[in-house]
């Protein structure tokens, strides 16, 4: 057998780390290109040339676990705690409770704040006091480390298991597992638009600790004090040893909106296998963005039983296994009965992958050359007069703007 090549091109790579965990020997490693992105390496003093790690790789090979919706819903928990503490209805979180109150075990996404850094990673929760890491958005890569691993040795003590995560990395989990009894086993993979580099992500926080002159602590993409929407908070540590929080409004956050308008993910991510109807996890969870346009009957505004305000999920149920989990909750949450079809209109990952434009490669060549600075000087210099335009909107108490004419925030990627 020759030399063992995991990738040919970076679009047929999602660093998934499925192929690190499968390796026994540790021949693989996860190393950064130019832009931050991890993809896999071998080690070839090390390497046996077994070709496992050509086996496991679910993004490369056809014959993988997909699955229509047998139901669509929206849905929300009814414990209001719970829902100001996730990005959208809270569904995720009132499984995961459901998971641990049995005696298993949650994984998902946290940030860890390690040697002043905030971590992305995937974690193994076994307490409700810790499910609140694994709560929210986080619009940035994760790493494995061995948690595929982790989640075999669960399975094989007789544990359930939940575990979240991207389409691909759920795809990944069940390569790995291969032929591995999965009955306790459930999966939710989320609405995924992409991924940009934890490496990205780490250079935008220090290019705002050295804005507000702090040490950021914690970092929150969906942060509910102002209601359901898409407003970033930090929680910083001053030069007092004082704990701030401040708001990150979207257009106030070059890095919020080049994620939202797709132009910081990984070269697979425009070309993605799983960005569409047929599903890699047995339940599917997102925004339901569009809700009041699709089912304005539902809302409380209107007389309806679900709160708009608190965040609406998404529910796409695409398995008999994930039906029997969600339906385990009773009371605990509220479920109206929707449609793959209307869920789909304004979360188009659902039909088809993201797409780029020019602005990608600009972006990616000043950050090569000059660092996440040069990104964020770019960013506000087109931003221009609308920088403090949106300064203002945002210093307005919420009540007070439905009264006035939002500022447009245009989705042409600021061309």
């Amino acid at each position: 057998m020759g030399r063992i090549e995991l990738y040919k091109d970076k679009s047929d790579c999602c660093g998934c780390e499925a192929c690190v965990n499968i390796c026994k020997r540790n021949a693989i490693k996860m190393q950064e290109d130019e832009y931050g992105f991890l993809f896999p390496q071998i080690d070839a003093s090390l390497c046996i040339e077994c070709g496992q790690c050509k086996k496991v790789c679910s993004y490369q090979n056809e014959n993988i676990e997909l699955n229509e919706p047998l139901l669509a819903e929206a849905a929300t928990v009814t414990d209001r705690e719970i829902c100001l503490k996730s990005a959208s209805g809270g569904i995720f979180a009132a499984l995961a409770k459901k998971i641990l109150q049995e005696g298993g075990r949650v994984y998902g996404c946290a940030f860890t704040y390690k040697n002043g850094v905030l971590y992305p990673e995937h974690v193994r929760v076994q307490s409700e006091n810790d499910l609140v890491r694994l709560q929210g958005s986080k619009y940035v890569q994760s790493r494995m480390g061995n948690i595929y691993k982790n989640v075999k040795k669960d399975l094989n003590e007789g544990r359930l298991v939940l575990f979240s995560g991207t389409p691909c990395q759920i795809s990944a989990l069940n390569s790995y597992l291969k032929n591995q009894e999965k009955n306790n086993l459930f999966t939710v993979d989320i609405i995924c638009h992409g991924t940009p580099s934890a490496k990205l992500f780490d250079d935008y926080l220090k290019q705002i600790e050295k804005n507000i002159n702090g040490k950021i602590v914690d970092f929150k993409f969906r942060d509910k004090s102002g209601g359901w929407g898409l407003k970033g908070s930090i929680i910083y540590q001053n030069k007092r040893n004082q704990l701030r929080k401040k708001l990150l409004p979207v257009q106030l956050s070059s890095y919020y909106t080049l994620f939202l308008d797709s132009e910081t993910y990984r070269e697979n991510c425009y070309s993605c296998k799983y960005a569409g109807k047929k599903r890699t996890g047995d339940i599917t969870l997102g925004d339901y963005w569009g809700v009041e346009d699709e089912h304005p009957e539902i809302l409380a505004e209107n007389g309806g039983r679900l709160d708009k305000s608190m965040g609406i999920s998404c529910v796409l149920i695409n398995t008999k296994k994930g039906q029997q989990l969600l339906d385990c909750l009773d009371e605990k949450i509220e479920r109206v009965p929707s449609s793959y079809e209307k869920i789909a209109k304004r979360n188009n990952q659902l039909k088809c992958p993201s797409s780029h434009s020019i602005v990608r490669d600009t972006i990616f060549k000043l950050y090569e050359q000059k660092g996440y600075p040069a990104i964020e000087r770019w960013y506000f210099k087109r931003l221009g007069i609308k920088r403090y335009v949106y300064k203002i909107w945002n210093y307005i108490p919420r009540k007070a703007q439905i009264f006035i004419k939002k500022p447009a925030n245009k989705k042409s990627r600021l061309n």
